[in-house]
């Protein structure tokens, strides 16, 4: 898939957009009020988001650097990149002098037929199939949550790049806990997750070439382009379903780290600490 371009700035207040050349849908966690009384903000500069970094240039390893990225976590299973991108180098080739993690969140086997019923499925269902599905990641995936929660308390000062495929899905999911933790009301945590569907824009005819090269025969360019803009879908629907579902199931965030992940109240106050700062 060809790499979007998108202009944005390093950190400005309610502007959370980075740009990265070689990579797309990259954004600062930074900059949410949150708390009881929104007298806190979400951390800027500690945490971002992305899309693949394989198309990444030397002006984009330039800017992670600038940013002081330290550690990248890695949402994709082990050969997600061969199978989805037509890239004969190594994932990691021009990554030297960062420290990869593989945090795999789904852990079921990946081909593009079957991301393109599962998006089919999504565009005959709606929000709640979306929804669904996130939760049923979060269920299954509360080993690697832990683990990336606990990377999170232990290394307050590092810098971390959080992605997947698209930066939308997985990697949405992990911020939606990491925001609601620290305190970020859901309207919010929905409408930054459902910036995704612009920044993805751009790659509708890479993923429907895709699509289509990976059909049965007889699917139409209209048909791969209509499944590429399921694929590309972020409703704020989708997220305030998958946090309502969460409540409803534990009671609360706080309560599915403690119950499904296993932290305990110090874990959790010391996670909150390293993701908040007081608001000027």
């Amino acid at each position: 898939m060809a790499q979007g371009n998108l202009q944005g700035n390093s950190f400005t207040p309610g502007c959370p957009w980075v740009e990265i050349e070689g990579t797309f849908n990259c954004r600062d966690f930074g900059g949410y009020q949150c708390g009881p009384n929104l007298s806190t903000r979400t951390r800027d500069r500690m945490l971002y988001r992305s899309g693949h970094l394989e198309g990444l240039t030397l002006s984009g390893l330039q800017k992670m650097r600038e940013l002081s990225i330290s550690t990248i976590i890695d949402l994709r299973n082990l050969g997600e990149a061969k199978a989805l991108y037509s890239k004969d180098k190594p994932d990691n080739e021009n990554l030297n002098g960062f420290k990869i993690i593989r945090f795999p969140l789904d852990q079921k086997g990946l081909s593009i037929q079957h991301c393109s019923a599962k998006y089919e499925k999504y565009l005959k269902i709606g929000s709640t199939a979306v929804a669904q599905e996130y939760f049923d990641m979060l269920l299954e995936g509360h080993q690697t949550i832990r683990d990336i929660l606990l990377l999170l308390r232990d290394n307050p000062s590092d810098v971390f790049l959080i992605h997947c495929s698209l930066g939308k899905d997985r990697t949405g999911i992990i911020f939606a806990i990491l925001f609601s933790l620290a305190g970020v009301a859901h309207e919010a945590i929905a409408s930054e997750y459902s910036l995704s569907e612009a920044a993805l824009e751009s790659l509708l005819p890479d993923i429907a070439q895709v699509v289509k090269a990976s059909a049965p025969p007889g699917l139409t360019s209209t048909e791969a382009l209509r499944i590429a803009r399921g694929v590309i879908t972020t409703t704020k629907d989708a997220m305030m379903l998958t946090l309502e579902k969460l409540e409803e199931t534990f009671g609360s965030t706080f309560r599915y780290v403690s119950e499904c992940c296993g932290l305990c109240l110090e874990d959790i106050n010391q996670i909150q600490q390293n993701l908040t700062l007081e608001s000027k």
